[in-house]
């Protein structure tokens, strides 16, 4: 396997605690970035760049010599759209995708949220990558934007780009309740192992121009996302389950 040198940006968060660890294992190089230092010490990494994605020096230097990155770093959920959301979702991605042009990145893994098809109903049948976005929320809008940001990268530029749609990813420390999940919950789940294979998986794989991929683990009953085309493009199989 070609080993890759990674980006990976908001590798303290939780997510990208599991992708460092996972890329690392894997045999894969790996940098990372973030406003804050991992909680947690991550077992390779000895690469680690603090700096704010709405600072184009600092994201330059930070790809500067990669081949890969892994974007995860973002402001979620609920938060003040031009204090919070702005600056790194819609603002920091673009200095993020430019720098990864000018220093002619291979491919850039985009991290978007099943939250951009929130207004689809999941629950009653399963979700298709090829359906509209239908967004709730400020934070999910900057996500499409994101989505449409990789489409036009792989499309103007001819970079290789990969959006993930990940569901509800809890910390790796994260311990399961006692009781029985129901089956809305197990279908949006996210495990930190499975998380950190996905990410790695779309790291790895050859010959892809574009896709947008859902991510989650393997659901009870009911699918509420269509995993097909990640097991047929990185060859993704969950291997997870919400008890």
């Amino acid at each position: 396997m070609n080993r890759k040198h990674v980006l990976v940006t908001g590798a303290s968060g939780h997510i990208g605690w599991s992708v460092c660890r996972e890329l690392i294992a894997c045999g894969h190089t790996v940098r990372g970035f973030d406003l804050v230092l991992p909680k947690q010490p991550i077992d390779g990494l000895t690469d680690m760049r603090l700096g704010n994605l709405t600072d184009p020096q600092a994201v330059r230097d930070a790809v500067a010599g990669v081949d890969t990155i892994v974007h995860l770093a973002a402001s979620t959920n609920q938060s003040d759209f031009l204090e919070v959301l702005l600056p790194p979702n819609v603002i920091g991605i673009y200095q993020l995708l430019e720098a990864a042009r000018l220093e002619k990145v291979q491919r850039v893994v985009v991290t978007s949220s099943v939250q951009v098809v929130q207004g689809l109903d999941s629950m009653s049948r399963t979700i298709t990558v090829d359906e509209p976005p239908s967004p709730w929320t400020h934070y999910a809008v900057t996500k499409v934007m994101a989505e449409a940001w990789a489409r036009y990268y792989a499309d103007q530029h001819g970079m290789s780009m990969i959006v993930v749609r990940p569901a509800w990813s809890p910390p790796p420390d994260w311990k399961p309740p006692a009781e029985t999940s129901d089956d809305t919950s197990a279908a949006i789940f996210l495990s930190p192992n499975d998380a950190g294979r996905f990410f790695t998986l779309c790291v790895e794989a050859v010959d892809i121009s574009f896709a947008t991929l859902f991510a989650t683990s393997r659901p009870k009953n009911h699918m509420a996302f269509d995993l097909e085309p990640a097991k047929r493009l990185i060859g993704y199989e969950p291997q997870d389950q919400l008890p």
